[in-house]
């Protein structure tokens, strides 16, 4: 039976290629843009959430299209059916299909050249200048399409026109885009009219399309073109095509069964507020801030951004994800994206998310994706993957087997298509990358606003990412997708920045652009120091509610000391045994330190945590040291040790639910410190803590005078913080209550002059000049991280203004995993990873001895378990060896060790693929540049 699709088409239009493949097999262009339009209705009715659809349908011109409110949903879908269809329109020109015979396909050529069509000849080749995306964008613009709607598809293949002349000389080389010659303008036409009776639509949109409209629906494009140019969609053979290719509805519908993405539905059952916390997270009495903050959010008329300020061990995740709930639910959005600081706290929550949704009682599946470059060493999701592979997710099965119900889709697997799974738990880097102009980005923000977006520790992140989160919550509000920040400290003023980013641009007006004509009023918090406190916006109201205090409260003496007094303290301290955190604020002090203690008190109660470890041994030290130090749950009374020394540094801050008896800390900026102080006297214990410790007590370290602080600690964080910090620092601190009034101190332009006041008191020089010194430096240190962290930004909603051409121009490259576009949004240097072997006496490379079942293993070309077991061993080098002067000439010695030592056959294996290799001695030694370097199993990687 002959495709439906040609009865309607010349001869000519029916020899136009779309896609070509091996051994006289093809699809005819007509063909795979049907089949993308029936992907594309099949997305739309199955797998676009409500609120998505809305977006698109928002920034129609009703007007324009004479439709009725309630008419708008079905015309957007209409809309994005026929972008779909016609997005490669512009595959029927001269100079595409004079592709096919440079892959040897010239008897295409020659079917074409038999009708009135021609073929542009091979000297005036332009095909990087007139891409078909291009062609695609001007022929429908000639044709009377706006440019808001056509350049969605001239930006189908992930970045759109950068210019407005680059499309508009489209119809100037005539003879390769075959704009303006009579034979290929009557394809054109064809096509047009094909696409307009694929999505049963009687003329082109008139209007505009507002520019959140044109993400959302290129997003869109790209995920279907991706589906419809995949496995599902087999090519045919040339001979018999016309006989032998199927309709596009039944082939869309075959592929979508086997792609298998779960369909969109609300993500949970409505709960009343207190059976969100018994059903969900089996809280009997939840917390007045877990309470309050569902109630406020189930009341909001419109989505909003909310703000939960509470102190640490409170319960902000459960009260995130309660809320996120009834804000999904409400507004019709697919999930979550969690987003955290680290991988390290990525992973630790990844498990209380997945519990979690296996209680949301939804139908059916709901994909889940953890979105960070060592996933694959996780192996709570790992087994999710298994699990989803071994089962096949087999619809009417899960409903019965409701943990089966999260799984791992395998088409939204990967760096650009995993934020298109329901539910992600990742690094804060993902939500950041929707402001970096980077190739493909539109499919990002499609997958951020099918979502409720939760910023974990929205206070940890510097100018630098501030400046990246501010635009993207520009851009949130624009799409009015709901966002929960979390913090236990964070500064007014921030606050305030946070919310104002997300309103500045929020919804869309009667004539399509975006952003309020003015900016709601700011209700203050009632009281100086109100916390804990639940800011949101709802509808032209921003306000704030004061939750009832829970009653918890810590009491902390504060105490400067000597680090050269580290040892004789705690000798004193530790005849009773004791569990004792020391933080220093770099690694080789750390290093020092634990060394130190080692040496003093036996190495068998001294553990040591910080970056500088392979990933096998980190991820083992923090898990040996969460079970001895954890919650009740993971560490009973009898299980926790009678004498431990735990050093490490800032990855304690965040990533470790654990308690201690004792605190010993660098000075650090007051949030950070509070945070630290967070993890003393963590947990509630039956049994009595050591005599000397049973009064929480913190230690600051680092401070050499009034006005002067250790090299290490003031090349991280600055003199003026750490000034304004120690001006503050009290002799105790009232956990939760003194918190606000601390950070606000900190930080806030109010205290200046009590900072100086108070420092002036206490220093025994003019600290005025040294004060007003740091202050300068560090506002320039402040401007010089904000112009740099905009050279890659995409413009606000509001500037985008018209359509999207430009909107990528300044980007930075695509990279293979990843790593570059999540290095510019964290400002951090280029760094080097490498994967830690060891090169015995026989010649041969083997793995570490120490690697559980895979240790002391011969390297040669490894089976994918021995594979993954060495890319385990990744570890990134020192700062020294990624500087502008030295980076090339590392990876340069990097490369010729791996070449040397015969480990490019490693290559071979997906997870060594194009890995550098530090090859260690038998010693554990290795020369690297001008440096001696050794890993120590228990001190991590040194200089020796």
């Amino acid at each position: 039976m002959v495709n439906r699709c040609a009865l309607n088409l010349s001869i000519a239009t029916r020899k136009l290629w779309g896609k070509l493949g091996k051994n006289n097999t093809w699809l005819p262009l007509y063909v795979h843009m049907t089949d993308s339009g029936e992907v594309a209705k099949l997305l739309w009715e199955q797998w676009l959430p409500v609120h998505s659809k809305e977006i698109i349908a928002k920034g129609i011109d009703k007007k324009a299209n004479s439709l009725q409110e309630n008419e708008i949903i079905a015309y957007a879908k209409k809309i994005a059916i026929f972008m779909a269809t016609a997005h490669d329109l512009g595959k029927s020109s001269p100079l595409f299909q004079k592709k096919a015979d440079k892959v040897g396909y010239g008897e295409i050529l020659d079917d074409i050249m038999d009708t009135e069509l021609t073929v542009a000849p091979r000297e005036n080749d332009l095909t990087k200048r007139f891409t078909h995306a291009l062609i695609s964008e001007r022929i429908l613009e000639l044709a009377g399409l706006d440019r808001s709607y056509a350049v969605v598809i001239g930006g189908h293949h992930g970045k759109p026109p950068s210019e407005r002349m680059d499309v508009e000389s489209a119809e100037y080389y005539e003879n390769e885009t075959g704009i303006g010659l009579k034979a290929w303008d009557n394809v054109h036409n064809e096509l047009l009219e094909l696409a307009l009776r694929t999505a049963d639509l009687q003329e082109l949109p008139k209007g505009n399309l507002c520019i959140t409209a044109q993400v959302i629906l290129t997003g869109f494009l790209i995920m279907t073109d991706w589906i419809a140019s995949g496995e599902g969609f087999p090519l045919v053979s040339r001979d018999d095509y016309l006989f032998k290719v199927k309709e596009s509805a039944e082939r869309a519908q075959t592929a979508w069964h086997d792609l298998k993405l779960p369909k969109y539905g609300k993500f949970a059952d409505a709960c009343l507020n207190e059976e969100i916390f018994q059903k969900r997270f089996a809280i009997a009495q939840p917390r007045p801030m877990q309470l309050e903050a569902v109630d406020v959010i189930s009341k909001a008329k419109s989505p909003g951004i909310v703000i939960v300020e509470a102190p640490m061990g409170e319960g902000k995740t459960e009260a995130a994800l309660a809320v996120a709930e009834v804000m999904g639910n409400k507004y019709g959005l697919a999930g979550v994206y969690f987003a955290l600081p680290t991988q390290a706290t990525s992973d630790g929550i990844f498990k209380r998310i997945e519990t979690w949704i296996e209680h949301l009682h939804q139908d059916g599946h709901k994909s889940i994706f953890l979105a960070h470059g060592k996933a694959g060493f996780n192996k709570d999701y790992e087994g999710i993957c298994l699990r989803s592979n071994i089962n096949n997710y087999d619809d009417t099965a899960l409903i019965h087997n409701n943990a089966e119900a999260v799984i791992v889709n395998d088409w939204t697997q990967g760096r650009k298509k995993g934020l298109l799974s329901d539910f992600v738990v990742g690094t804060v880097d993902q939500i950041l990358m929707c402001g970096l102009a980077q190739k493909h980005l539109a499919l990002r923000h499609l997958g951020i606003t099918n979502k409720v977006v939760i910023i974990d520790e929205c206070h940890a992140y510097d100018t630098y990412m501030n400046s990246y989160l501010k635009l993207v919550l520009n851009w949130l509000g624009a799409y009015e997708v709901p966002v929960i920040m979390l913090s236990a400290t964070l500064p007014p003023s921030k606050r305030q920045d946070m919310i104002a980013a997300y309103e500045k641009n929020y919804g869309i007006d009667k004539h399509g652009y975006k952003g309020r004509s003015t900016m709601p009023d700011y209700a203050q918090p009632k009281g100086d120091n109100a916390y804990p406190i639940i800011s949101y916006s709802n509808g032209n109201i921003i306000d704030n509610v004061l939750p009832a205090k829970s009653g918890r409260k810590q009491e902390v003496k504060l105490e400067l000391l000597d680090e050269e007094d580290l040892c004789t303290t705690l000798e004193s301290l530790l005849e009773d045994g004791g569990c004792v955190g020391i933080i220093r604020n770099t690694v080789q002090k750390a290093q020092e330190t634990a060394e130190m203690l080692g040496k003093k008190f036996g190495s068998q109660v001294v553990e040591l945590l910080h970056s500088r470890f392979i990933s096998y041994d980190r991820v083992y030290k923090e898990l040996a040291v969460r079970k001895k130090l954890g919650p009740p749950n993971v560490t009973p009374e009898n299980k926790r040790p009678e004498l431990l020394i735990v050093v490490g540094t800032q990855v304690m801050e965040q990533s470790l639910d654990v308690d201690f008896d004792v605190m010993f800390t660098d000075i650090c900026p007051m949030d950070l410190l509070l945070q630290r102080i967070g993890r003393l006297h963590r947990h509630k214990r039956k049994k009595a803590r050591p005599k000397k410790m049973q009064k929480a007590m913190c230690y600051v370290m680092g401070v050499i005078s009034n006005a002067e602080f250790d090299d290490g600690s003031e090349n991280i964080y600055g003199k003026y913080l750490l000034l304004r910090t120690k001006a503050f620092l009290p002799d105790k601190v009232i956990l939760t209550d003194d918190i606000p009034l601390l950070v606000k101190q900190t930080y806030e332009d109010d205290f200046e002059q009590e900072a100086l006041d108070r420092l002036s008191k206490i220093s025994d020089v003019s600290i005025h000049e040294i004060y007003n010194e740091a202050k300068l430096q560090n506002s320039l240190w402040k401007e010089e991280k904000n112009q740099r962290a905009e050279t890659f930004q995409i413009k606000a909603p509001k500037e985008q203004r018209k359509n999207l051409i430009g909107w990528l121009n300044i980007g930075i490259k695509d990279d293979k995993n990843g790593k570059k576009g999540e290095a510019t949004v964290r400002d951090i240097d280029a760094s080097i990873e490498v994967l830690v072997v060891v090169k015995k006496d026989d010649g041969c490379v083997y793995t570490l001895p120490w690697l559980k079942t895979y240790g002391d293993k011969l390297i040669s070309l490894p089976d994918n378990n021995l594979a993954k077991a060495i890319a385990g061993c990744s570890l990134a080098l020192p700062r020294y060896f990624t500087t502008k002067w030295n980076i090339d000439k590392t990876i340069a010695e990097l490369e010729r060790v791996v070449l040397n030592n015969n480990l490019d056959k490693c290559y071979a294996s997906y997870w060594l693929n194009g890995e550098l290799f530090l090859v260690l001695g038998e010693n554990y030694r290795v020369h690297l540049l001008d440096k001696e370097l050794q890993y120590d199993h228990q001190r991590g990687l040194m200089f020796v």
